[in-house]
């Protein structure tokens, strides 16, 4: 079976088709499906879509963009106004009652926003640490040009149930935190096209190793609409990059992703 640990099924591009998309997910064997949330609206949406299907895991966040929504200027996308301590309330009640899988996708970002937002971000993000180390949940991270940042707040409240998504920083200090802590990297569906996420997947230890697709970004071939079940050619890829069988490489995603969400 497959996995996929970072898609945003809710996103506008699923509107028309999700069911289908789903179920072509199933029918490539993937057994596991977890769903981020950014922010109210997808939180809510994500506990609907779970609730309907067994193959989707919940998991709450505010992504640091919508973290800052009241700072946010100048973006070239909307961000919803909301208040975020209410939903750090909402997302830590749904922890409490079981409801969700992993707190995420939160954490830090200085690609589209300065330092002006830095302190607020990190603030949300030890919130939601805070959450997923009190019920024990693993935590999804984004972090974008602040990877050192977010390393250095996480090895100071030393959680051990941590998923770097899409991790963009240097290779060297992904293979360290890995190494060091167990930490988890999952590699997104376009690794093929991308010479870090080759080096990830080829060098990383075989227990920090998972897959996601980001969903609808990063598919496989620039252009294209990803979804759940493009997580097969990556599993592929690393069969290939490591010389091993195929189900070598899928049972130990999946012995991943086991351990650390269970």
């Amino acid at each position: 079976m497959y996995i996929d640990i970072h898609t945003h099924l809710t996103h506008e591009k699923f509107s028309a088709d999700l069911e289908q998309v789903i179920q072509r997910a199933k029918d490539a064997q993937l057994s596991a499906i977890v769903v981020n949330g950014l922010e109210p609206a997808s939180n809510r949406e994500i506990l609907k879509m779970a609730a309907k299907h067994d193959v989707i895991y919940p998991a709450l966040g505010i992504y640091p963009i919508d973290a800052i929504n009241k700072l946010a200027q100048d973006l070239p996308f909307s961000v919803a106004q909301f208040d975020v301590d209410k939903e750090i309330e909402f997302i830590a009640a749904q922890a409490k009652a079981g409801a969700i899988k992993a707190v995420g996708e939160c954490g830090l970002d200085g690609y589209w926003v300065g330092e002006e937002t830095f302190t607020e971000q990190e603030r949300v993000f030890i919130k939601l640490l805070d959450i997923a180390m009190t019920h024990d949940l693993p935590i999804i991270i984004h972090t974008r040009k602040r990877e050192k940042r977010s390393i250095e707040i996480l090895e100071h409240y030393k959680p051990k149930r941590v998923n770097f998504h899409c991790y963009g920083g240097k290779v060297k200090l992904a293979l360290r935190v890995a190494e060091e802590h167990g930490w988890h990297f999952s590699i997104p569906a376009n690794a093929r096209k991308n010479q870090a996420f080759t080096k990830m997947l080829l060098e990383l230890p075989e227990a920090s190793i998972l897959t996601e697709t980001d969903a609808p970004f990063l598919a496989p071939e620039q252009g294209q609409r990803n979804e759940p079940c493009h997580v097969v050619g990556t599993i592929a890829y690393l069969a290939e990059l490591r010389q091993w069988p195929l189900d070598k490489a899928r049972e130990l995603v999946l012995n991943n992703f086991k351990r650390l969400m269970d």
